[in-house]
């Protein structure tokens, strides 16, 4: 981090620490609700029904709503949409705290989408302002190792509150995060994350803005393949534990999100910093084949038990590694004050990925019945869909 700082201006640098800092409060606040609702729904007396119904509704909440606050954030500036984002958390933990209900706590659900809809896009897209014309995957490429940070230490120490001091405590707990996470925001320059200087928000026609299919028009490979990436995300986050659970003998399968995690860090750093010198495409190719390899490694994990550490590795490196290039190029292609826009396009590609690829491997296990099948074509798949999209040397998204 010092040696970017030396090439950038210190206020550059001073905003990016802090958005840090508001960012790994707000993602591990995500990540906690994504592992601890179902185990709150089902507690309450919900069925596996409810549960899927509530993340559906979940992503499908955020999915709509960017394609307004996307827009918004780039009339109004990041900064506004931000607090926003965070300030719904914070309400919808407060609200936690009193709510008796199994369908109060999926409404509340729908509160925290609001949060997903509007941080998370506006906060890569300031990364990327910070990063400037040349350093923006690397950039958005340490933004992403906090996400994964995050996903490392926050389910964990939930788990454990929940487990030794109850609801009440957590749902406080998670209230002081939103907290922590939207005070920083304050502190953000309004030159990185607020309206665009050169344009007069009165001027601009919100409805122009949101017309978004022109960035389907410009980047058609940088949503497929982020749509690709999710699918197997989607995968993993439903089905990898139970997997592992029926068909090794690992004491907790829940080990494999921390190795997941760990090569999530390593992938946002290395791909990222490696797309700014060599290319948004080949390195992209070069984390769909990681991503592939892992997957196979992962499918074998029964007869070889050792696969179990550089599946978990090599999947993280190749899924979060891929993303953050891929993030780094939508702002590419982005005008400034379209930059939030195009990469809440993104993030919906992503959401309707994870969801996909959930939907569609339980259909394929419930027709075929062999997971570890499965999982290992969908391996080879991924490393002959990373072969061809590397042959695309001359498009550029």
């Amino acid at each position: 981090m010092s040696g970017m700082c030396s090439e950038q201006p210190a206020r550059e640098c001073r905003d990016f620490l802090i958005l840090l800092i508001s960012a790994f409060f707000i993602y591990t606040y995500n990540n906690i609700f994504m592992v601890v609702t179902p185990v709150l729904l089902v507690r309450m007396g919900g069925t596996d029904m409810i549960v899927g119904l509530q993340s559906t509704l979940f992503l499908a909440a955020a999915v709509i709503l960017r394609f307004f606050f996307g827009p918004l954030a780039d009339v109004r500036g990041r900064r506004f949409v931000m607090l926003l984002g965070s300030a719904s958390f914070l309400l919808a933990s407060v609200m936690l705290c009193h709510a008796g209900t199994v369908w109060q706590v999926v409404l509340l659900r729908l509160l925290q989408a609001v949060g997903l809809a509007s941080y998370f896009p506006a906060a890569s897209a300031t990364a990327a302002t910070c990063g400037g014309s040349g350093q923006k995957g690397q950039y958005i490429g340490i933004l992403r190792m906090v996400a994964s940070l995050s996903l490392m230490v926050g389910p964990v120490g939930a788990l454990y509150i929940i487990q030794n001091y109850r609801y009440p405590l957590f749902f406080q707990g998670t209230a002081w995060l939103a907290l922590l996470g939207m005070l920083p925001i304050f502190l953000i320059s309004l030159k990185k994350a607020g309206p665009p200087q050169e344009t007069n928000p009165r001027e601009m026609n919100l409805r122009q803005r949101l017309n978004l299919w022109i960035f389907l028009q410009k980047c058609p490979l940088i949503i497929s393949n982020t749509f690709a990436a999710a699918l197997i995300y989607g995968i993993l986050i439903s089905f990898a534990v139970l997997f592992l659970k029926d068909e090794t003998k690992i004491s907790n399968p829940g080990y494999f999100f921390t190795l997941f995690s760990l090569g999530g860090i390593l992938g946002n750093l290395g791909f990222g910093w490696l797309s700014d010198r060599w290319g948004r495409l080949p390195i992209n190719s070069w984390s769909f084949l990681l991503l592939g390899g892992g997957i196979i490694l992962f499918s074998i994990i029964p007869q070889v038990p050792l696969c179990f550490y550089p599946a978990g590795l090599f999947s993280g490196a190749g899924y979060f590694g891929s993303i953050a290039v891929l993030m780094a190029w939508m702002t590419e292609k982005a005008e400034l004050n379209e930059r939030t826009t195009a990469l809440s396009l993104q993030q919906n590609a992503l959401d309707m990925g994870i969801a996909a690829g959930s939907g569609m491997f339980g259909m394929l296990l419930a027709a075929v019945g062999n997971a570890a099948w499965l999982y290992g074509t969908l391996g080879m798949v991924w490393v002959g869909y990373a072969f061809i999209v590397s042959r695309y040397s001359g498009f550029r998204g």
